[in-house]
């Protein structure tokens, strides 16, 4: 009784074929974004932090007064963590009157007209921390700062207004 063994045929798969063309396409994707990349023979160099008149921007801009403009962040946190907590309520609220079924077109402009309010207490009280911060440093350390950021000249103002 000797059967012949069976060797199973080996066809091949679909799946496996489809899975090799896949990859030779993004083999092919990596390739030219590579080639057009320049082969990363640049680096990336680091790129400055934008600066910008805030209290973190002033501790980069001027190191030695970062303990007290952290003195006055660390005053106004709480009063900033609550007004930030009310400007994200607000805008769930809004969230959930558009979501709603019965829309009330009324209701959501009041409930923006909140986000506009919370969003106006925040930047008041961030705007209090930056008057702050400001008010603490030397005339000469204002006088490098204010070189440091740059201002808005005629064009930059005449772009942004004309985009809205």
């Amino acid at each position: 009784m000797s059967e012949a063994s069976v060797t199973p045929r080996h066809q091949p798969s679909v799946l496996l074929i489809v899975s090799l063309c896949l990859n030779l396409a993004l083999i092919g994707l990596v390739a030219i974004t590579l080639v057009r990349g320049g082969m990363g023979m640049h680096r990336f160099e680091p790129r400055e932090a934008k600066l910008t008149l805030n209290a973190q921007s002033l501790m980069r801009m001027v190191p030695a007064e970062e303990n007290k403009i952290q003195n006055i962040v660390d005053a106004h946190r709480k009063r900033m963590h609550e007004l930030r907590r009310d400007a994200m309520q607000a805008r769930a609220g809004s969230f959930r009157l558009l979501e709603d079924r019965d829309f009330k077109a009324n209701d959501f402009e009041k409930s923006l007209a909140a986000v506009q309010t919370a969003d106006a207490a925040l930047e008041a009280e961030t705007m209090k921390v930056t008057a702050e911060s400001i008010a603490i440093l030397t005339p000469q350390e204002r006088a490098e700062v204010a070189g440091k950021i740059k201002s808005p000249d005629r064009a930059m103002l005449r772009r942004f207004f004309r985009a809205r």
